[in-house]
This record gives structure tokens, C-alpha cells and sequence, in this order.
């Protein structure tokens, strides 16, 4: 029985330190609850959410606004229209006015070519004329273009 009784004895004080451990326990969460603490964590929460829906409402905004950038971007052109036009315009011109100087610079070298011969032509029926009056400027005109002939190129 002696065992029995210190069993009992020791349950007891255990049951003892128990009902202690949850009087400490009940009125730690008495102060926790009464505390500042859980004050301060709700306003915590309540800053965190408007927080969450300020940020939310930023984002939006940068997204639309990246949106509308992305389609200025698209329709943005590195040249204006009237360079562009400009720019075809003195391309034009430009093809143009050299084809026509081209033509008039072949026709030039072509009636140079025939002036030369209307010329070579003149001339000869002029001094055919010439010499047909003056018979013994011939005779001096052959002398002088044989001797041409026997001479050679000096240049």
C-alpha cells in the first residue's frame, strides 16, 4: 500500500503542476488577446490589402499604358509621308532630266559628225572652185602633198 500511496501522491502533484501550467496558460492568452499585438496585426492585414490593391490598380494601368505604346510603336514611321513623296519626286526628276540631257548629248555628237561632213564637203567644192581658177595653185598644191607623202609622221 505504501506504493500505492506515493503513486497517488505523485499524481496528485503532478495534477498539481498541471492545473498550474493551464492557470499560466489561460491567462497568457488573456494578455495576448487584450494585447497590442493583435491590434497591430489587423492593422497590418488591412495595410497589406490596400496595399495589394493599390499595387494591382498600378499594374493595370502600366499594362494599358504599355499597350498603347506598343500601337504608337507599330504605327510609328522612321520617315514621314511627304519626305517619302518628296524623295520619289526627285527620283523622278532626276531620271528624267538625265535621259533627256543623255538623248540631246548623242544627238549633239551625231550632228557634230554630220557638220563635220557637210563641212569636209563645203570645203572641197570651195577649193575645187578655187582651183579651177587658179590652175598653178594646183600644180604648187600637189607638188606640196606629194612631198606630204614622202615625208613620214613626225609626232
Amino acid at each position: 500500500m505504501a506504493k500505492l500511496d506515493e503513486i497517488t501522491e505523485l499524481l496528485t502533484e503532478e495534477l498539481e503542476g498541471f492545473r498550474t501550467a493551464i492557470t499560466e496558460v489561460k491567462e497568457i492568452s488573456k494578455e495576448l488577446k487584450s494585447s497590442e499585438v493583435v491590434r497591430d496585426i489587423y492593422t497590418i492585414k488591412r495595410q497589406l490589402s490596400e496595399l495589394t490593391e493599390k499595387q494591382d490598380a498600378h499594374f493595370q494601368r502600366n499594362t494599358r499604358e504599355s499597350g498603347k505604346l506598343g500601337e504608337t510603336m507599330a504605327t510609328a514611321k522612321l520617315t514621314p509621308k511627304w519626305l517619302l513623296a518628296l524623295f520619289c519626286i526627285a527620283s523622278i526628276l532626276t531620271a528624267v532630266s538625265l535621259g533627256y540631257f543623255g538623248y540631246h548629248f548623242i544627238q549633239l555628237e551625231d550632228s557634230k559628225a554630220d557638220a563635220f561632213k557637210a563641212g569636209k564637203e563645203q570645203v572641197i567644192l570651195d577649193l575645187k572652185g578655187y582651183f579651177d581658177e587658179h590652175p598653178e595653185v594646183y600644180k604648187g598644191f600637189q607638188a606640196w602633198s606629194k612631198e606630204q607623202e614622202r615625208v613620214p609622221d613626225q609626232k
